[in-house]
C-alpha cells in the first residue's frame, strides 16, 4: 500500500473516529520501514519533516496518528490526533505515559501492539 495515498485504504464511516485514526495510523507504521524514532516523521533519506509533508515516509507513533487524522480530516485533524493518542494510552492502561517516550524506548513492536489493543477495546 502506498502510504502517501490516503485513498488506498478504506474506513467505514460508522466506525468511531478514534478507531478510524488508529486504524489508519497502524496501516502507516505496521511495516517497520515506515516507522521511526526521535522525530515525528522523516523523508526517505532520514531528513526530519512535518508529518503532513507529502515527502514524509517514516513516522513515529504520534506522527502516524497525526498523519492519519490529517488524511481523514484535513487541516483540522490535530485535535483529533491528540484525542487518538489519549485513546491509545487509556486503552492500554498507560494514560500518564508519554507516547513519544514509549515509541523511542520500547520500540516498534510495543507501539503496534498498543494500537492493536486499542482497536480491540
Amino acid at each position: 500500500m502506498d502510504i502517501a495515498d490516503p485513498k488506498a485504504h478504506s474506513v467505514h464511516m460508522s466506525t468511531p473516529l478514534q478507531h478510524q485514526i488508529v486504524t489508519r495510523a497502524l496501516e502507516i507504521i505496521s511495516d517497520e520501514k515506515h516507522w521511526t524514532t526521535r522525530v515525528v516523521s522523516s523523508e526517505a533519506d532520514g531528513t526530519p519533516c512535518p508529518c503532513q509533508d507529502p515527502l514524509a515516509v517514516r513516522f513515529c507513533a504520534i506522527g502516524a496518528l497525526f498523519r492519519a487524522a490529517s488524511e481523514l480530516l484535513g487541516d483540522g485533524g490535530a485535535e483529533q490526533g491528540f484525542k487518538a493518542e489519549k485513546f491509545v494510552l487509556a486503552a492500554n492502561n498507560r494514560p500518564h505515559d508519554p507516547l513519544p517516550q514509549i515509541n523511542d524506548q520500547e520500540g516498534h513492536a510495543v507501539i503496534v501492539a498498543m494500537f492493536k489493543h486499542a482497536l480491540a477495546s
